[in-house]
């Protein structure tokens, strides 16, 4: 009987199977009909088994959930890192090429009563004028004009047409002198002078008055602001490497100044001084974002791939 029962037990996940022959199967049920022990060992063969313990399956279901994470950050990562490239290549193609003063580049033409028509040279793509008051002579208009062209302009665009614009003096009363702007260091050149109420209205000057436009250096003291906060961090980080949760911190807040730095490099070179304050330190400012929320990423799936290592181990 002990032995039979032992051949039974040893058929009976088989036999739940239905994996063994008529024969041996006819065999296993009679013997099942009359022998209690082997029919309960029978019954909890056929109860379905649950695949894992909570516990059990707890890291593997947090692996799941990393990797799935991982491959989400990677996606946008990668988005990031071509929205990143797209800006800087959008600031390098934009950024103007001032052009220097030469005879012709700008011509002159009534406008009705209240001013002029400012007329640009083929090699001009965009232009930009202000008109203000004279700080040495009240009576005087001063308009600065200033002119450019661009990457994009040069390599891309179809247009080979004059550049016209049309400016109107604020006080039909005064007189308005016209200064070309080179933004290169170079003084600025009084290219006309224009009196609503002479008889010659318009006079062609093209002189230069001993007046310089200089640069901005504004940029160049963010650069140093930014490299101050990334010393100071790097200085936290090392006091606090040993503290998981703060160094964490620490190393998120210090990305910000590298991002910042790096867009600077991007925009403007090695270079502090801008001409255009306002639209480099936006694109900077605008690419810093984006490549701060990239390095986040990075730093993100660094940690993370490190945490998967230590559910596989």
């Amino acid at each position: 009987m002990k032995n039979e029962c032992s051949i039974v037990r040893d058929l009976l996940p088989l036999y739940a199977e239905n994996l063994v022959s008529d024969d041996t199967a006819a065999f296993v049920c009679e013997h099942l009909k009359s022998c209690d022990d082997c029919g309960k060992e029978y019954e909890q063969i056929k109860e379905p088994k649950p695949i894992q313990n909570g516990n059990e399956a707890a890291p593997l279901q947090s692996l799941s959930r990393k990797l799935k994470m991982k491959r989400i950050q990677t996606i946008a990562l990668t988005a990031v890192f071509l929205i990143a490239l797209f800006v800087s290549a959008f600031a390098v193609l934009g950024a103007p090429i001032y052009q220097p003063y030469s005879e012709g580049i700008v011509t002159f033409d009534k406008c009705g009563d209240k001013g002029l028509t400012l007329t640009f040279d083929k090699n001009v793509t965009d232009c930009r004028y202000d008109i203000h008051d004279d700080p040495d002579d009240s009576s005087v208009i001063i308009c600065d004009i200033e002119a450019w062209t661009t990457l994009w302009d040069k390599w891309f665009s179809k247009s080979n047409g004059k550049e016209t614009v049309s400016t109107t003096v604020a006080n039909e009363s005064k007189p308005m002198s016209l200064f070309y702007v080179p933004n290169d260091a170079g003084e600025n050149v009084c290219i006309a002078k224009y009196d609503p109420y002479a008889e010659n209205q318009i006079e062609i000057d093209g002189e230069t008055k001993g007046v310089t436009t200089l640069p901005r250096l504004a940029l160049g003291y963010y650069l140093i602001l930014a490299s101050a906060v990334l010393g100071i961090t790097a200085i936290i980080w090392f006091f606090t490497r040993k503290r998981r949760n703060v160094r964490l911190w620490v190393e998120r807040i210090g990305l910000y100044p590298v991002a910042y730095i790096i867009s600077h490099l991007i925009i403007s070179g090695i270079n502090w001084e801008t001409y255009s304050i306002s639209r480099d330190f936006s694109l900077i400012i605008f690419l810093s974002i984006i490549l701060y929320s990239g390095l986040l990423l990075a730093h993100n799936i660094r940690y993370l791939k490190k945490e998967i290592k230590a559910v596989n181990r």
